[in-house]
């Protein structure tokens, strides 16, 4: 069944936006709550920039098919700073990264400590600038994973996305959603259990890796 909307010039977006999918009424989430997610999170804009960094910084670099549905899952190794390539963001433990980039793909992941600990010596975890990174302001937001894997914030987002080769949703569209507050209520004990299962899955993961035979 065919969508339609219809909009007052007056309610155009600014410089008078006309693309359709910019008034879908799909992008509505009916959460009523005073409270967005850019009240309890920051955007963190922290770059990397590989051409002035030295050899000895070295990296391990998350590009957007690393995350998905809630984790991280990467067997990458650490690359020096010039052999990035290209200008990444910089992210840290607590932090939540969710991709702009066709939203359907459900690339939403928590930063857990034990990335920081994958590989020996000290090193730096950047990821793609297509990538939102999500920085706590005062207690853990990791209840926001499960939240923003949910149908209703997902199907949002889906319908958010503009431009037709590489289809994205906007950093205000994420900012501004909606955050029930029965949801804030047990954000504390969702946060827990969140990074419980997180740490269950790093464990796994790196348990199945160890078992894996070197026949060199």
């Amino acid at each position: 069944m065919a969508i339609s909307n219809t909009v007052c010039v007056s309610s155009l977006d600014s410089t008078y936006i006309l693309s359709p999918e910019r008034y879908d009424p799909r992008r509505s989430v009916n959460l009523y709550s005073k409270v967005t997610l850019g009240d309890i999170c920051s955007l963190r804009k922290e770059s990397f920039n590989p051409k002035k960094a030295s050899s000895d910084d070295m990296c391990l670099v998350l590009d957007t098919n690393d995350a998905s549905e809630g984790v991280i899952f990467t067997r990458k190794t650490c690359v020096s700073g010039p052999e990035v390539g290209s200008s990444k963001k910089i992210i840290h433990a607590g932090d939540i990264i969710i991709s702009r980039l066709r939203p359907y793909l459900r690339q939403v992941a928590y930063v857990d400590d034990a990335l920081f600990h994958l590989h020996e010596g000290n090193y730096r975890i950047i990821c793609s600038t297509e990538f939102y990174v999500l920085a706590p302001k005062e207690s853990s937001i990791g209840f926001l994973v499960p939240y923003l894997l949910s149908s209703v914030i997902q199907d949002s987002l889906q319908a958010s996305t503009e431009g037709g080769h590489h289809p994205r949703f906007s950093v205000d569209t994420l900012l501004k959603l909606p955050i029930p507050e029965d949801l804030l209520a047990m954000s504390n004990n969702l946060s827990d259990s969140t990074l419980r299962h997180v740490n269950m899955f790093r464990e796994g993961e790196q348990g199945l890796f160890k078992l894996i035979p070197d026949f060199s």
